[in-house]
Order: structure tokens, then sequence, then C-alpha cells
């Protein structure tokens, strides 16, 4: 099978858009809305066809890690894991709430060596399908229906997917501070605004960060402006004590970060805590264990008060057995044996050595970049990397016109480093640098 045929096994490949031109009877009118696959399999899919043409095609559509060569990257420590369980562990359910063990482990992944001094916040874990099970949690219970749960201006799309599918929808506050700002990342006074605006007007404000290595710009907080941040929400909790405050942290590609336990080491250091503040992770094991289609993560809570986590805890348990009963038990147990044998050093000698391979892809592209007058928003970390323009449409469509294929996202194009050979990069940027002039935004 050619290497585009096994990433298209891997990735699936019935990604066309749905012709809602025929009124079905059977929907209700919120169904009726509703589209097919998004648009960064849409873009995957045009990739697939200029592959089956026979062009030379450049793929930076997926969020999946590839080798130079291709082939999807798996951690191989991971998957001698897998193949160890036994037929209970592999067919069984697990509990609702996760295995004990993934759950101490699920913490462990969220906050690394800083869990002692997180002691006081009572970190609970509840297991959850991927990382994006732990965003429907808080989506379901942590916001009213009709409300704006806060994102950056530039984020993952899916998030309006969970949004919407929740009747809620998304206020937004900038991506980059203004020049000369206290926190060069953190516009802390829209921010501020943000958060005063929402509170004014909802019971709750529920407020999602995905951080460090953002996606899709790749992005990552230093200790100064992750303080800066925690201190708007703080703050913001503290002026409005009757409203609810939740930050849940989405840490999906945490691990290929430089300070994968950044927001631990912050939280950490916060000596006052307000009583109606909630701090979570969404931890994903998909990018850190490469076990993407297994679905497994969880979502991990800090509050001062015991009580607190006991009360979510049973409503986490109600929203899950009512979505998607429970989490696989194969990878929770598998990860269990990884974690506490020395399968986990081998883990880690090849968690580093992929960080090592998406660095490299960045630091060539971004010099490439650089040499054809192509400008990036600031990328530190992660999968992605990010080319700002005023009609990503027309870019994206024009790259594909070279047989290079990116997803136009809203204000931008991402660049999927994270699937792109470091071979390609160049022809990556001299396609880009082809569109400058016509539609590009200045970059801060």
């Amino acid at each position: 099978m050619s290497c585009c045929g096994r990433v298209m096994e891997c990735l699936g490949s019935d990604v066309s858009m749905v012709d809602r031109t025929t009124t079905l009877p059977w929907l209700n009118q919120a169904a009726e809305v509703k589209g097919g696959d998004d648009v960064i399999f849409a873009w995957f899919s045009r990739y697939l066809s200029a592959v089956k043409s026979g062009l030379d095609a450049v793929n930076g559509t997926v969020g999946t890690l590839l080798d130079d060569s291709g082939e999807l990257l798996v951690h191989e420590a991971v998957l001698a894991a897998i193949l160890r369980q036994s037929a209970t562990d592999t067919a069984a359910y697990a509990p609702l709430r996760g295995l004990p063990a993934f759950r101490e482990l699920a913490i462990d992944l969220a906050v690394g060596h800083h869990r002692n001094e997180l002691s006081h916040l009572h970190p609970r874990a509840f297991a959850t399908p991927g990382g994006c099970g732990a965003l429907y949690l808080s989506a379901a219970n942590l916001a009213a229906p009709g409300d704006a749960v806060l994102l950056r201006e530039c984020h993952w799309g899916p998030y309006h997917t969970i949004l919407r599918e929740n009747d809620l929808h998304a206020a937004t506050w900038p991506l980059i501070g203004p020049a000369g700002a206290d926190g060069r990342f953190v516009d802390s006074e829209s921010l501020s605004s943000s958060l005063s605006s929402l509170a004014h007007e909802q019971a709750s404000v529920l407020m999602w960060l995905n951080d460090p290595a953002h996606n899709p710009t790749g992005l990552s907080l230093g200790p100064a402006d992750r303080q800066i941040l925690l201190d708007s929400v703080v703050a913001a909790a503290l002026n409005h004590p009757d409203v609810g405050f939740s930050l849940l942290i989405d840490a999906a590609y945490a691990r290929y970060s430089s300070e994968p336990h950044g927001w631990a080491g912050t939280l950490g250091d916060q000596v006052e805590w307000p009583a109606n503040l909630l701090v979570a992770f969404a931890v994903s094991c998909s990018k850190s264990h490469t076990i993407y289609g297994m679905r497994l993560g969880a979502l991990v809570t800090f509050h001062p008060e015991s009580e607190v986590h006991e009360q979510l805890e049973t409503i986490w348990l109600h929203t899950g057995r009512g979505t998607w009963s429970g989490t696989p038990r194969l990878p929770q147990s598998a990860l269990i044996e990884l974690h506490t044998s020395v399968l986990e050093e081998e883990w880690l000698a090849s968690v580093w050595k992929a960080k090592d391979l998406l660095d490299r892809r960045r630091t060539h592209f971004i010099d490439q970049c650089r040499e054809h007058g192509v400008s990036l928003l600031p990328s530190h970390d992660g999968y992605f990397a990010w080319y700002p323009c005023s009609d990503p449409e027309s870019v994206a469509a024009e790259v594909a016109e070279e047989s290079v294929f990116l997803v136009p996202l809203d204000k931008g194009v991402r660049i999927g480093l994270c699937a792109i050979p470091e071979a390609s990069l160049s022809r990556v940027a001299l396609a880009l640098s082809r569109t400058i002039g016509k539609n590009e935004f200045t970059v801060p």
C-alpha cells in the first residue's frame, strides 16, 4: 500500500462535504443546519485527490505527527504496552469515572512534578474519550444554554462544533497583546474587559485556553504571560463573587512544548484563590502517546474545597453516561502499565525524539519564510505554524495550485508542520511567498 493510502486509512477517507439540497423530514430544526466534515478534512481530501492523480503533493493539512517518509509516527513503547494487555483489559468496560490508577496518572500527566505543591487544590481526574470529551463536559455543565464561552480570536475550529452542540457560542479576545504591553502575548486589558462584560451578562463564565503549543499557531505563553493571564482571571472572580469562573487549559499539545507543565507551576505560585474560581485541564493522550483513534483523555479539576470535586464528579458521571457511556478500558490499562514499568523511559526517549523532529522542522520553516519574506505569527512549539491573511481560502487555493495543501481558517492559514517532511518546507515557504501583497496581515 502506498504511503498516501496508509495515511488515508489512518485518518479516514470519507471526507466529502454534505450537500444539503434536500430537506429530510426526520430532522429537528437544530439538526437541519448542521454540516458535514470540517474544513481540515475537506482540505485533506483535496490532498488525497492530488496524490491519486499522480501529483507530488505536500500534505500540511492533518493534525497527526508523520515522520519524514510520510508514515504515522507511533511511540513504540505505547504500542508494546497495548499488546501486553489481557483479554479482560482489552474487551471489558472500564468504570464510568475511569480506572482508578489511570485517574491518578491523568493528574500526573497534567501537572508533572508540581503535583505536591498543588495538593491543597485537591486535584481530581475524570476519564474522557480524548481531550474533546473533557471540553464537552465543561461546555455541557459549566455554561448555560445561550451563554458565550471565552476563546482567543485564533483557535481550533471544532471548538465551535462543541459549543453549538451545547447551545453555546464564542466570545473572543486577541491572541497577541499590543506591542509594548507587559505581557508580550497577553492583551490583559482586553481579557479583563471581556471577562467583566461576560460576568455582567451571565451567571457563569467559562474560558478555554489552548496552551502551550497553541493550535493553530504554535504559540506558547511564558511564565510572565501565564501569570498575567491568571491574575486577570483571579481579579475578575474577586470582582464578581456571585459569578462562577472556570478556566479550562486545553493542554493537548503540551508534551511537545518547552514547558509541558508550565501552567502547573504558575498555579502553584498562586496564593489567593477565590472560592468562585475553578481551574481545569483537558488532558489528551492522542498526541502525547500517539493513540489518536483510541480516544483517551481526562478532565482534571483544581479547587481548594474538596467538596466541590465530589459534586462535580457526580455531574461529569451523569453527562458522560448519557453521551459516550464510558471511556475505553484498553488505552487506560495500557498507559497504566507504560507509566509503571521500564517502558516509560522508552516512551520519554521517543517523545523527546519527536519533539526534536518538530523543533527542527519549525526552525527550518521559519528560516525559509524569513528568506522568502513570508511573515508568520510567533510560533514556538507543537504541531503547527500560522500565516495570517485576509483571504485564507484564496491563499490555500493558490498554494494548492503548486500542490501544497494547507488549511484555511478564520484570518489565516494553518501549516501542519507535524505532517510536512523537513525537505518539503522550503517549497511551502516559496508557495506562500507568491501570495504576498495580495492579502497578508501585519504581524505584531
